[in-house]
């Protein structure tokens, strides 16, 4: 009997690590159709780049596809999550369709909670360029506002991937909101002007909810993020768009050289610990500063001073990401370009959770050096504060 159980032992934990290696979409859900399913993609864009991940693929070579978003991204309400999100379920599928050496697929989730854009493209070098990416999916539809910067930001960071030097397929995701709000109108003036895959999660339920053959929490138990039924729906999307790339013949791909709504951070350039462009650290010490996937930062803390941090800068604007928390121990940051304050970042909110926020900080003209200081507001010097990670687009 203890020989039968340790086999049986044995041969469920082989399934467990198979299921792992190869996550597929298994839900069965009458709701969401086939139909729902063709309706979601709005463009199979030039397929140049897909076919050549494709290729690599049946020829047994590594290929890394990277999903780069929110939380939707990042898995929330998949249960298990790591396995059960939309993003490892589509991987298990590109898997299945094409690899002939599945342990050569390589599969990154680089989505963050709470994640819009200027935030996205802070992590573009990190988390995304450094894994030599052969596809891209960006989803950042729910994260990001309608304003023009906002929508700058999302041209930025699509222009600084098709023009990275694996030069990536990408393909936009555009989710919704229980309010029906997205930034796919937009994204995918974007996506159709840079010809790219475009999957539309909003197209595919909206005709549903408007029939009233659906509502909202039959694909969300909340206002955004899908059950794990849902996440297999959005895996059954990508899933399509394989097919129909694969069954499109690649044309050769030319990126426009000017940007249709604009591209001011395309060039945006990270400033890690020991930069020459810190020219004193004051009380934000070089320390370890987790927070998802940024790990070292800046802190400061009652014990390091009052002294600012002082950076020279040619160029701007600048984007500061920092660690938001639910704890009134941490205060506030000012930020003074050339003697003038021009933002104070909340370290404290009620609503935060630990989460990196972006603020972005036009400090004048770019053509000529800069002063800027980090400070701790007056009264904040005995709290704490976490500086995860500042950029700059230099001056031409």
């Amino acid at each position: 009997m203890n020989k039968l159980k340790k086999i049986l032992s044995l041969i469920l934990a082989g399934s467990l690590m198979m299921g792992l290696m190869l996550p597929a979409a298994t839900a069965d859900s009458t709701l969401f159709t086939d139909e729902m399913v063709q309706r979601s993609l709005l463009s199979v864009g030039n397929t140049q780049r897909m076919h050549k991940a494709i290729e690599k693929a049946k020829n047994g070579e590594d290929v890394t596809l990277v999903y780069l978003g929110g939380s939707i991204t990042e898995g929330s309400a998949a249960q298990p999550q790591k396995t059960k999100c939309y993003a490892a379920v589509s991987a298990g599928l590109f898997t299945e369709k094409f690899a002939k050496d599945p342990e050569k697929v390589h599969y990154v989730n680089a989505g963050i909670s709470g994640t819009p854009s200027r935030l996205g493209i802070t992590r573009l070098e990190q988390d995304v360029l450094s894994k030599n990416p052969d596809v891209v999916f960006i989803e950042f539809a729910v994260n990001d506002s309608n304003d023009k910067q906002s929508q700058m930001v999302y041209e930025s960071l699509v222009r600084r991937l098709l023009q990275s030097e694996n030069a990536p397929a990408v393909v936009l995701i555009f989710t919704l909101l229980d309010s029906g709000y997205s930034c796919q109108p937009h994204m995918s003036k974007i996506g159709a002007y840079y010809d790219l895959g475009m999957i539309s999660v909003k197209d595919a339920l909206q005709p549903e909810f408007t029939a009233g053959r659906m509502t909202f929490r039959d694909y969300s138990k909340d206002y955004a993020h899908p059950t794990t039924e849902g996440h297999d729906f959005i895996a059954r999307m990508v899933g399509y768009y394989f097919d129909q790339a694969a069954a499109t013949e690649p044309m050769p791909y030319s990126m426009p050289e000017e940007p249709v709504i604009g591209n001011f951070c395309e060039n945006l350039v990270n400033i890690r610990q020991g930069s020459p462009l810190i020219k004193a650290e004051g009380s934000l010490k070089a320390d370890v500063t987790p927070c998802y996937s940024y790990l070292k930062g800046w802190k400061h803390t009652m014990y390091t001073g009052k002294e600012p941090m002082v950076l020279e800068l040619t160029g701007g604007p600048l984007f500061l990401v920092f660690k938001q928390e639910n704890n009134p121990n941490c205060g506030n940051l000012e930020v003074w370009v050339d003697g003038t304050l021009k933002k104070t970042l909340n370290g404290h909110s009620p609503s935060a959770w630990g989460n990196p926020v972006t603020e972005i900080i036009g400090i004048g003209d770019v053509t000529k050096p800069h002063t800027v200081e980090l400070r701790m507001a007056e009264g904040d010097h005995m709290k704490n504060f976490s500086l995860l990670d500042l950029a700059y687009v230099p001056g031409k």
